[in-house]
C-alpha cells in the first residue's frame, strides 16, 4: 500500500532508466535489492566448488529463466546447472543459457529420481512457502542429493505477530486468501519465522550453517538502489538480523 502511494504521489523517486544491474542482468537500478540473493548464493556455491576442488552439479528448483547460471558465470564458479520449472518458455531460456536439462514438472507431484542422478548442491530459492508441506518436499529432494550435499533455500521471513495475522485472520477477511484459493494460485501457503525454518530444515534432516537476510526496506526501482552504500547497508542489516522482515536465505546441509 505504502509503495503504491509513494508511486502515485512522487515518481521521481523511481528510476525509468535500464542498467546491467551487478554486471549480470537489466534492471531499473544498479543495486537492486530483490537480486541480492543471487550474489548470495553464487558466492555460497563458489566456496563449495572450492571446498570441494571441481565444479558443482546443481539442482536449480523454479528456475525459472535461469538467471542463477549467469551470477555464477559473472563470480567465476565452475558449474553445471540442472533445473526444474513449469513452463515451457522459461526452460527454452534457461537452456538457451547453458542449463543442461530442465525438467517442466510441478514440484507437489515431482519425484527427484527422475533425474538419474546426484547432486552436489540445489538452490531453492523462494518456493517452498507455496508448498503445504515445507517439510515432506524437503524429504523427497534428499534422493537426489550427494552425501553431505548443500542446500541454499530462501523465503520470505517475518514475525510472530504477522505470521499469526496472516495465517488466522487474512482468510477469514478475504477469501480469496483462504488456503483453498491459494493452493489453486501456487501461492504462499507457508509462512516462516527463522526458528522455524531451522526447524523444518533440522526435521528434514537439513542442518543450517549460515543464515543471511537480503534488505531492510526494498522497493523496486527506488532512487537509493542506485546507490553502492544502501546496498551495502541493506547487506549489513542481513548479517546482523537476518530473522526480522525482509527475506532469509539459510545456507544448510544434508545431514550424514
Amino acid at each position: 500500500m505504502l509503495k503504491n502511494l509513494m508511486k502515485k504521489y512522487f515518481p521521481g523517486l523511481y528510476s525509468s532508466q535500464t542498467y546491467l544491474a551487478f554486471g549480470v542482468e537489466p534492471s531499473r537500478t544498479q543495486y537492486p535489492l530483490d537480486k541480492a540473493r543471487y550474489l548470495m548464493m553464487a558466492r555460497y556455491l563458489h566456496e563449495e566448488s572450492v571446498r570441494l576442488g571441481r565444479p558443482l552439479k546443481v539442482l536449480d528448483i523454479g528456475c525459472s529463466e535461469g538467471m542463477m547460471l549467469l551470477y555464477c558465470r559473472k563470480n567465476g564458479t565452475p558449474v553445471r546447472f540442472f533445473g526444474i520449472d513449469i513452463l515451457e518458455e522459461r526452460k527454452k531460456i534457461a537452456l538457451e543459457r547453458g542449463y543442461e536439462s530442465v525438467l517442466l514438472k510441478d514440484l507437489r507431484q515431482c519425484d527427484f529420481r527422475e533425474f538419474h542422478q546426484k547432486f552436489d548442491a540445489v538452490v531453492c530459492s523462494h518456493i517452498i512457502e507455496h508448498l503445504e508441506d515445507p517439510g515432506e518436499f524437503l524429504r523427497r529432494l534428499k534422493a537426489a542429493l550427494e552425501p553431505k550435499a548443500l542446500l541454499l533455500v530462501g523465503v520470505p521471513i517475518g514475525l510472530w505477530p504477522g505470521i499469526l495475522w496472516r495465517r488466522h485472520i487474512t482468510p477469514r477477511i478475504n477469501p480469496w486468501q483462504k488456503k483453498e484459493a491459494v493452493l489453486k494460485r501456487f501461492g504462499h501457503v507457508s509462512f516462516f519465522t527463522l526458528p522455524d525454518l531451522k526447524r523444518v530444515l533440522l526435521q528434514s534432516g537439513f542442518q543450517a550453517e549460515e543464515c543471511r537476510g537480503d534488505f531492510l526496506i526494498r522497493a523496486r526501482g527506488f532512487f537509493l538502489e542506485n546507490y553502492k552504500w544502501w546496498f551495502d547497508f541493506n547487506q549489513w542489516y542481513g548479517r546482523l538480523l537476518p530473522g526480522v522482515l525482509g527475506h532469509v536465505t539459510v545456507r544448510a546441509r544434508l545431514l550424514a
